[in-house]
């Protein structure tokens, strides 16, 4: 340690309705997990959705998990060597649940994806928009 170093805080934590949730410095953002599933806000503020509506993103996700594996997959195949099930990881973002009831299913970290991240963005059950970049 250095005459002039720090140590580093800790991040914030606080346990909501037996949910660890994470305030990380270091991007700045929310993260919990709930029932095995990483949830993350990039907003100031976080809105932490009910168990109820945490209960119906996952029942989403589980119903749109095939129709996003085929997106993945064609896009994908656009990128060379890039596939799917290459210990990529998903998340999903809630910041804009609480306005409109949206949220944001990122695919990222492939091992042959180098940087390439895939967002869905899931609005009334459905789809509604998709985007891939580095």
């Amino acid at each position: 340690m250095g005459l002039f170093s720090k140590t580093s805080k800790p991040n914030p934590r606080l346990t909501v309705a037996g949910i660890e949730v994470v305030f990380h410095r270091d991007h700045e953002g929310w993260e919990f997990s709930y029932r095995g599933v990483k949830f993350l806000s990039f907003l100031p503020a976080l809105t932490l959705p009910s168990i109820a509506e945490l209960d119906s993103i996952l029942v989403t996700l589980e119903s749109l998990k095939s129709e996003m594996r085929t997106r993945l997959r064609k896009g994908l195949s656009e990128w060379g060597d890039a596939r799917l099930d290459d210990e990529e990881s998903c998340s999903v973002n809630v910041q804009d649940h609480a306005a409109d009831k949206s949220f944001t299913v990122s695919w990222s970290d492939g091992a042959s994806w180098g940087d390439l991240g895939v967002a869905f963005i899931i609005r009334c059950s459905v789809i509604a928009d998709e985007s891939w970049g580095d």
